[in-house]
């Protein structure tokens, strides 16, 4: 009775394959263009007092077709009050991964994601242009492991919050909302922007106060 088990990953290697080629033209043929830029954060380059690597970066974009879910304007309640946050979903294929990043790759928290085929004819393009996700959870192991068997990444994300850390995509021109014509950006200048003279001007993204 032992060979009638379908779930016996020994004898059902052929039905798991065509289930994880399955994923892989439904991702191609439904599937979004983007750019995927890799944190290149490391355990141990991290800083002990911070917790956190500002210098490491992220890898050149790299560009690949996933699988995008996006759910803008999620309120949520906090102390401070009502949130506007912007969650996406995403599925990819660990072959379409790999293939950019090499053999041992897989995504991880941190990774960014620009939606570069999704936001090219936003309204007002290019001033508005695509939005940039991080990546905040990755999961392979959920309701859709046909017969036992791990066939795709599905990754949790949250709107970018911009950062100078280096090959940083920035906050996309359509996350920052705020123009040049706003007078808070002149105020803030004003009151954080050292002219190069002063002893007290330094680049350093933690500043120098």
């Amino acid at each position: 009775m032992e060979s009638l088990r379908f779930l016996n990953k020994e004898i059902n290697y052929q039905e798991r394959e065509n289930f994880s080629n399955w994923w892989l033209e439904q991702i191609n043929i439904l599937g979004q263009d983007v750019i995927y830029y890799s944190n290149l954060s490391s355990l141990s380059g991290y800083s002990v007092l911070y917790g956190e690597q500002p210098g490491a970066g992220y890898s050149n974009g790299v560009g690949m077709t996933l699988l995008l879910n996006i759910s803008n304007d999620s309120y949520l309640l906090s102390k401070f009050g009502m949130v506007a946050d912007s969650d996406m979903n995403c599925v990819i294929h660990p072959k379409q991964f790999t293939n950019a990043f090499g053999l041992s790759a897989e995504p991880k928290m941190g990774d960014l994601i620009k939606l570069s085929e999704f936001g090219s004819d936003r309204l007002n393009f290019p001033k508005r242009g695509p939005t940039v996700y991080e990546v905040s959870e990755v999961v392979d192991e959920f309701q859709i492991n046909a017969l036992g068997g791990h066939y795709v990444y599905f990754l949790k994300c949250k709107r970018y919050d911009y950062s100078n850390e280096p090959n940083s995509p920035g906050a996309g021109q359509g996350n920052t909302p705020i123009n040049d014509n706003n007078k808070l950006d002149v105020i803030a200048d004003l009151n954080f922007n050292y002219p190069q003279d002063n002893p007290c001007s330094n680049n350093n993204v933690y500043g120098e106060y």
